[in-house]
């Protein structure tokens, strides 16, 4: 008898003992664990520290490039060679306008945004039976459509020189590129714009590799065109990339190099 009362008290002193204990997991507002203020201190600056979200970054504007060849079927021998086997320096399929999608991505890597002028102007041309020296008069009102419909940063015609290797390839780093030079039509009030956006990348891109822009042509006079479009817009170039005698190689790593000084030279200047 005295053992089974001894037993119940002996539960009894166990229960009050752990009363409080078990009262103080229940999630009463007094119930708060502490924590060492160092502890917390860390939680809350981690629970203010701003995050990062790409969407709400601040989104800077395009940098839009139009693209032209008002020689559209200008070609380079070897690239024709490889392509049909045979060499010409004028061809209705692999020509100077084929090459926009290579042009199209070294810009694009640069970030900035190319536009082609969707218009073949040599083989409107031949279905109006127009001579070559006519082929500004046939791209004009296509090149003003473009620019009327959208504002460009940038406007360039390419052309392909019909000069010889010599003339148009540079080597450096034991690797040979592709030269370039600028055209620049004289005959027109506001040409010293045109002149101004020719002198920058010209040299931009002499500073990065010396020899690879074989300088500005500025035409006029009897014999030559001496306007080239460029009235239309301040911001426009026309290029002459590489020579009849260039490869698609040299190509290449001369618009890579072309991308990148148009990027430095101006898409920076607008930061």
């Amino acid at each position: 008898m005295c053992l089974r009362k001894l037993k119940r008290f002996s539960l009894l002193f166990l229960f009050l003992f752990s009363l409080p204990i078990i009262i103080g997991q229940f999630p009463f507002p007094n119930n708060e664990t502490s924590t060492p203020q160092q502890e917390r201190s860390a939680v809350v600056y981690a629970a203010t520290e701003p995050i990062l979200n790409v969407a709400e970054e601040p989104v800077s504007k395009p940098f839009n490039v139009l693209l032209m060849y008002t020689h559209s079927h200008e070609s380079y021998k070897p690239i024709v060679e490889k392509s049909k086997g045979m060499k010409a320096v004028y061809d209705e399929e692999t020509n100077i306008f084929s090459l926009q999608q290579m042009m199209q991505h070294y810009l694009e890597l640069n970030k900035i945004t190319p536009h082609i002028v969707d218009f073949d102007v040599m083989t409107e041309m031949k279905l109006v039976d127009a001579k070559l020296p006519q082929a500004y008069k046939i791209a004009r009102p296509i090149l003003a459509q473009y620019l009327e419909e959208r504002e460009y940063e940038l406007i360039i015609d390419f052309h392909r020189d019909a000069v010889p290797k010599k003339a148009t390839t540079l080597t450096a780093n034991n690797e040979n590129y592709a030269k370039v030079a600028f055209v620049v039509g004289a005959e027109h009030p506001a040409y010293e714009a045109n002149l101004a956006y020719a002198n920058m990348l010209n040299e931009q891109l002499n500073s990065m590799l010396p020899g690879i822009s074989r300088g500005i042509l500025k035409q006029q006079g009897t014999d030559v065109n001496g306007i080239y479009n460029q009235d239309l817009a301040s911001n426009m170039l026309l290029i002459e990339f590489g020579g009849i005698d260039n490869t698609e190689e040299e190509l290449h790593r001369t618009m890579a190099i072309l991308a990148q000084a148009i990027r430095l030279a101006f898409v920076e200047a607008m930061v």
